[in-house]
């Protein structure tokens, strides 16, 4: 047996196991990210006034700091774990604005990611 081809291949071989296990973990995702047993923190705001942009700007940065904090199982080194750990905390923030449901805070949520939630009643969401 030719040693060159049995270098291409042995070569091949570990691109091909590290490619798959490079693109097995983005699989592990979604799953990690909307797992229905997440934890959860009470934020609280009772001493901010969130119908004003002030307010609502502080309450922001508390849930972004609940949801590092809740987040921080993810917090390893490598991409696929960085990438767990921000859907995580994206996942919580957004959750966390949509339930409290105020239009201040939605707009600085709104203004920091690029992104929108809805501020419509959960009344409203629910009755059909």
């Amino acid at each position: 047996m030719n040693t060159k081809t049995t270098v291409n291949r042995f070569r091949t071989e570990i691109v091909t196991a590290l490619f798959g296990a490079f693109a097995s973990s983005f699989a592990v995702l979604p799953a990690g990210a909307d797992s229905l047993d997440a934890p959860t923190i009470t934020v609280k705001y009772g001493d901010l006034d969130i119908s004003n942009p002030q307010g609502a700007t502080v309450l922001y940065a508390r849930i972004l700091v609940a949801a590092e904090n809740l987040c921080s199982p993810y917090d390893r080194s490598g991409i696929a774990a960085k990438m767990r750990k921000d859907a995580c905390v994206s996942r919580i923030v957004a959750n966390a604005v949509t339930k409290t449901n105020k239009s201040a805070l939605s707009a600085v949520y709104s203004s920091k990611t690029g992104k929108s939630v809805s501020t419509t009643p959960l009344a409203t969401l629910q009755s059909h």
